[in-house]
């Protein structure tokens, strides 16, 4: 990597981290030159206008999503251990990084603001679903979860205990552990298989 694709590594890493402190829509050219001790002309000359910064922003979300979670998960075998460690990695993917989960934030954020940066969140929620989908399809062929098992439902509800584990987190209902997501993630298993 080049110095200035560290540089730019740098800055995307600064505004993931301003973006879910506040939100994507906050995050502008002025308050990361300000956070990076850079010029506004600087940063301009990176990404030209504030929504190609929000993309750049997801696209660098996904990057690490991709080394935090789904690379670290697909060199297992077993479909059923592999969607338990997905799970595991899943849950707190963003801690090193960010404030809390860009994708749920920019989701809630841009639900009624049409736009490239609405159809980003979308299709990037829409191949995460379908990798969850296809990991439990997996075990399902292999009889790790009963034949019957609707995948899509089982994503339906993984996906509704992901989102409350962490809005309860915020709660402080939830502990740092995710241990009532545990719960209920060990008893959606259980109901799935034979």
């Amino acid at each position: 990597m080049g110095k200035s694709e560290d540089t730019r590594q740098h800055i995307l890493s600064v505004a993931l981290n301003i973006a879910t402190a506040s939100s994507l829509n906050d995050l502008s050219i002025g308050t990361l030159a300000a956070a990076t001790n850079m010029s506004k002309s600087g940063l301009f000359a990176h990404f030209k206008s504030k929504e190609n910064l929000q993309l750049a922003v997801l696209d660098h979300a996904n990057a690490v999503f991709r080394r935090t979670v789904i690379e670290p998960s697909s060199v297992i075998n077993s479909p059923l251990q592999r969607l338990l460690k997905i799970c595991e990695l899943w849950l707190d993917w963003y801690q090193q990084q960010a404030q809390n989960c860009i994708f749920i934030a920019a989701a809630v954020e841009f639900d009624d603001q049409p736009g490239p940066i609405h159809d980003k969140v979308s299709q990037d929620l829409a191949r995460w679903l379908n990798h969850l989908n296809s990991t439990v399809k997996a075990a399902i062929e292999v009889g790790e979860f009963k034949s019957s098992l609707d995948a899509e439902q089982f994503v339906y509800e993984l996906y509704s205990l992901y989102l409350g584990s962490q809005n309860m987190t915020w709660l402080g209902i939830e502990d740092s552990k995710h241990s009532r997501f545990q719960i209920a993630l060990n008893g959606l298993i259980s109901r799935s298989k034979e």
